[in-house]
Parts: C-alpha cells; sequence; structure tokens
C-alpha cells in the first residue's frame, strides 16, 4: 500500500468516508478557532458542507478585506501555499477569490485527516493489531 493519495478525485472518494467528513469537519472548526474564528459543526457527515461552507467563506472574505497579514498566517497554519491558490484559482476560474480559498481549506483540511488516517491505518497493521474498523 503506498501512500495516500490526494488528488481531486481522491479527495471525493474519500469524502464517501463519514469519519473522514466528521474529522474533517472538528479540524476545521480547531484551525479556524485557534484564529478566534468560530465555526459549528453539528458532526453530521451530510450536512458538512451546507454547514460549514457558508461559515468559513464569511471568515474568508473578512480576512481578506481587514487584516491580510493575518489571513496569510493562517493559510501557513494550514498549510496552502501560493501555488496551492494558483492551482485553484486556474479550476475554478468562474468563482470568486473568496469561494476559491474556502474550497482550498476544505480541501486541504481533508487531505490532513486522509493523511492522518492513512498512517494510523499503518501503526495498527504494524502492530498486528489488524484493521478492524474498515
Amino acid at each position: 500500500m503506498g501512500f495516500p493519495a490526494t488528488s481531486r478525485a481522491d479527495l471525493l472518494q474519500a469524502s464517501r468516508r463519514n469519519d473522514l467528513i466528521v474529522e474533517t469537519g472538528r479540524q476545521i472548526q480547531k484551525d479556524f478557532g485557534e484564529f478566534g474564528l468560530e465555526v459549528h459543526f453539528s458532526g453530521t457527515a451530510q450536512l458538512f458542507y451546507e454547514e460549514l461552507f457558508g461559515q468559513m467563506k464569511v471568515h474568508v472574505a473578512s480576512l481578506l478585506s481587514d487584516n491580510m497579514d493575518r489571513f496569510m498566517h493562517f493559510l501557513y497554519r494550514i498549510d496552502i501555499s501560493e501555488t496551492d491558490i494558483s492551482m485553484y484559482e486556474n479550476q475554478m476560474a468562474d468563482k470568486d477569490y473568496d469561494h476559491v480559498l474556502t474550497e482550498l481549506i476544505i480541501h486541504r483540511e481533508l487531505k490532513k485527516v486522509i493523511t492522518r488516517d492513512y498512517f494510523r491505518q499503518q501503526a495498527k497493521g504494524t502492530s498486528g493489531q489488524g484493521v478492524l474498523d474498515e
């Protein structure tokens, strides 16, 4: 088994796993919370996007207009590069900048969760416990 792939198609596939979606919602809450930005999430995977996108987009737009230094620190904390932003801008040319950035943040947070899950599964496999929860 190789390192977890995180292309857009892989993210869509992972988004079908409710446990990863819920964990991504919690990660978003945590990362936004570290910057004093409150995001509410019920923990219901089926409502993930509807609940979080709008709240996140408001915070992103506010950071963009009010405090660019803080916003850049926020992107650094989440581990989003200028290359990532450019790629998403090109793929989503018909969307507003704050929409593109919000989508990118969601995908980056999902990548974090997928990577953590991958290494958790690898650790289970090497410890002799096996993978029971799949």
